[in-house]
């Protein structure tokens, strides 16, 4: 997706309140209303308005030195757009309201009227010769999907901790109106879900390790993760597969002003997966979708290579133009990606066959947590624009 975002307005407001919490170990909290509307566009989606609301409790004067972003936090992030998208989640994340455990719980839909499409496997092409008056939505397809997530994470010893969770999902993958790529893969019988609605229900656990100096913005410290998860239709749900995900992130302040960051991710799947499941990275604490776009492979359009397997690589250099910690900053950054699936072949660790490109961007952080970040990518799809809201990683 050549993505084109015009216009972000964020205008918030605060207000004070009292909230007594109960747990005997960490003082009462304050709690937060914080609003901001939302509006953009994009190629694919047209105009887009929205707004988030949240009602959040801060970190504690005594905790400030701590990584997570706030003690806990409600949300409602809402948007519509002018050719057909809607979005509508509601989310719970404790990450410090209780000694020791995280939780984070998510419950929403989205209808994505023209979500980008090319085909299955590493090999899968963009051709832009595909794309004209007669067929604009050669590369698009209608996804529409209703879920429900849960996780608990529990400390073990220091930066480790474990975690279970389930994810429930009932998605549809279909054809728009005129000649596309993924019609043709239904007529060819590439995949049985396209146009069927599809019940995905899924168990995780896992374990993490995190020793990062702040989740919003680290500049120092690792992120190690194993997960694994299991959907079997004999117990509930319409599909049965195994996903596996190995990743690490690491951060490396070089001088006052510079970070090296790095990141290496492979996710493999077993059993029968079918379509709608290979847009989903089971990350810990958040999923996120690739490979291509701002959270995976930012020199990719979103979801460019879709397959049963993945294998990511990305590395930044990350350097503050501006830094008043807890405050603001202002972070201009290099980046190279490289990253490819597997479909119908073998995972492998290898370097053939990987997409890669890079490109530069600017991120800027209010506060503890608000982050606001455009990426600019070269790759062989050319160029991609994207949005950010958090960091890739």
């Amino acid at each position: 997706m050549r993505r084109l975002c015009l216009a972000l307005a964020v205008a918030g407001f605060a207000r004070a309140g009292a909230a007594q919490d109960t747990t005997s170990a960490i003082p009462p909290a304050l709690w937060i209303d914080v609003a901001y509307p939302k509006v953009f566009y994009t190629g694919r989606e047209g105009l887009v308005v929205g707004g988030y609301v949240a009602y959040l409790s801060p970190i504690s004067y005594a905790d400030f030195d701590r990584p997570e972003p706030y003690r806990g936090s409600y949300s409602v992030n809402a948007e519509v757009g002018t050719r057909g998208s809607r979005k509508l989640m509601v989310e719970a994340r404790l990450p410090r309201l209780a000694p020791g455990w995280r939780f984070v719980g998510t419950l929403g839909g989205e209808r994505r009227a023209r979500e980008n499409y090319f085909g299955l496997g590493n090999g899968s092409a963009n051709d832009p010769v595909n794309v004209t008056p007669a067929q604009p939505d050669y590369y698009h397809a209608r996804d529409t999907r209703y879920a429900a997530r849960a996780e608990v994470q529990r400390v073990v010893a220091g930066p480790l901790r474990a975690l279970a969770g389930v994810h429930v999902e009932r998605w549809r993958m279909d054809t728009l109106p005129g000649p596309s790529r993924l019609a043709l893969d239904r007529a060819a019988g590439a995949d049985p879900a396209i146009g069927q609605a599809v019940n995905d229900v899924s168990g995780r656990i896992g374990l993490v390790y995190d020793s990062r100096d702040s989740e919003p913005a680290p500049r120092r410290g690792v992120l190690a993760e194993v997960i694994v998860a299991r959907a079997n239709a004999g117990t509930a749900g319409d599909v049965t597969y195994t996903r596996a995900l190995t990743s690490a992130s690491g951060y490396l302040p070089a001088t006052e002003r510079l970070v090296i960051a790095g990141r290496v991710l492979g996710q493999r799947m077993w059993g029968t997966p079918p379509l709608g499941t290979y847009f989903r990275i089971d990350a810990s604490d958040r999923p996120f979708k690739g490979l291509g776009g701002g959270e995976s492979h930012r020199a990719l359009p979103e979801n460019r290579l879709l397959g049963r397997d993945k294998l990511l690589a990305n590395l930044d250099l990350r350097y503050d133009l501006v830094a008043v910690p807890t405050l603001a900053r202002a972070t201009v950054i290099g980046f190279l990606d490289a990253g490819r699936v597997f479909h119908n072949e073998t995972f492998r660790l290898t370097t053939a066959g990987m997409k890669v490109g890079g490109g530069t961007g600017l991120f800027l952080q209010f506060g503890r947590a608000g982050l606001l970040g455009f990426t600019f990518g070269t790759g062989s799809d050319g160029v991609a624009v994207q949005a950010h809201s958090r960091w890739t990683y």
